[in-house]
């Protein structure tokens, strides 16, 4: 039999598993919710609170404007009506380049930006390493810039922030004035590129032109003819004239007819000069047209060809003429197009520091460890549930 000691401590056994393992789960989530929750919290407290450096931060805004701006405003309502935004294009270009890795070399070769992200004024967390690489310096300046565009009003907001807020002014005044090199530079190059194409096409259409009157003289000094279509008229001219000479003599003739006999002189004068009209006529005829008494080049070949050369001689021409408007347009709608940035907000001199958000951070440290925490101990719930199971 057993003892009642024994009895009583099988009894207990359960209930103190059952307690030991409820403290221990206390003590795992105590442990987690310190660790995870009240330790990142603190260590949040007392470096936004003591440590982290403050940062100023110069404001300025800025827009791409050009030449045509009176135009597009006038056409504003047509074009937002369309989904089109004049110069919102113009305005992402900016916003990428001051996000561009060049921009960076530009700033650390004129100002050592480098120099000022490591000043005493930084804490030991937030400054760059003196040693750091250009990459690493782009990735720090990624974090000490805000550039954002706005389409609808065609707007370039720019913060810099620094430890300084002289050095927060200079920087951002390089960056609005390399910005705006930028965009004069591909103003200034888009208009050479649109003159050019024009040139090239002018010096196209006056070589063609040039090949084409070449060809032309070839033809005129090749056949003897200067203007073949006025050499075919008058031959034209020519035939009608014979032709009425010979309807003169054939009336002539038959009035000879009716008093006279067939072999008398003057019948056969007529009939004589008739037959050298017709033969002339046929002559003449023959120049225009081919037969076979006549097997050679005749005018109507010649005029052939020849229209053909100046059908393509006056398309030349035209195309030449195009080209010389098209030039003189592109000229004009060069110097009328010429992009430019406007800083109408020049960058601030900042009078007190804004950044770091010491308030913002520490809540966002203490949500964050919140949200953690419960996500784990759903997880851990979530797991027992499943092992009872």
């Amino acid at each position: 039999m057993k003892r009642a000691g024994d009895f009583v401590r099988d009894r207990a056994r359960p209930f103190l598993e059952n307690e030991v393992t409820a403290v221990m789960k206390l003590g795992v989530s105590r442990l987690l919710f310190i660790a995870i929750v009240i330790v990142p919290s603190v260590l949040a407290i007392i470096y936004n609170g003591f440590w982290a450096a403050d940062r100023y931060v110069s404001q300025s805004l800025m827009t791409v404007r050009s030449s045509e701006a009176q135009i597009a405003t006038a056409f504003g309502g047509l074009l937002g009506s369309l989904g089109a935004n004049p110069g919102a294009v113009d305005g992402y270009v900016v916003q990428e380049y001051i996000q561009s890795r060049e921009i960076v070399a530009k700033l650390q070769e004129e100002l050592d930006i480098h120099s000022l992200y490591a000043v005493d004024e930084a804490d030991i967390w937030s400054r760059i390493a003196r040693d750091a690489s250009l990459d690493d310096l782009y990735d720090y300046y990624l974090d000490r810039i805000e550039v954002y565009f706005d389409a609808n009003a065609n707007v370039v907001h720019l913060d810099v922030q620094a430890y300084r807020p002289e050095d927060a002014q200079k920087i951002a005044q390089l960056i609005v004035r390399f910005s705006d090199e930028m965009v004069n530079r591909i103003s200034q190059q888009s208009r050479l590129d649109a003159v050019k194409f024009a040139r090239d096409e002018v010096t196209l259409a006056e070589d063609r032109l040039r090949e084409n009157r070449m060809a032309l003289y070839k033809f005129r000094k090749e056949h003897g003819e200067l203007d073949p279509v006025s050499s075919a008229a008058a031959i034209g001219g020519i035939v009608a004239s014979l032709e009425a000479e010979l309807s003169r003599y054939k009336t002539e003739l038959a009035s000879l007819r009716s008093y006279m006999r067939d072999d008398a002189p003057q019948i056969a004068g007529v009939r004589a000069r008739i037959a050298a009209i017709e033969q002339q006529m046929r002559v003449e005829r023959g120049r225009l047209t081919s037969n076979e008494d006549t097997p050679n080049i005749t005018y109507s070949d010649l005029l052939s060809e020849y229209e053909r050369l100046l059908i393509e001689e006056e398309f030349a021409r035209s195309a030449y003429t195009s080209a010389v408007t098209a030039l003189e347009v592109a000229r004009a709608d060069a110097n009328r197009k010429q992009a430019y940035l406007v800083a109408f907000v020049e960058p601030s001199l900042p009078a007190d520091p804004s950044k770091p958000e010491r308030l913002l951070n520490i809540v966002s440290v203490l949500l964050g460890g919140l949200l953690a925490y419960g996500l784990l101990m759903l997880i851990g719930a979530a797991i027992r549930e499943h092992a009872r199971i």
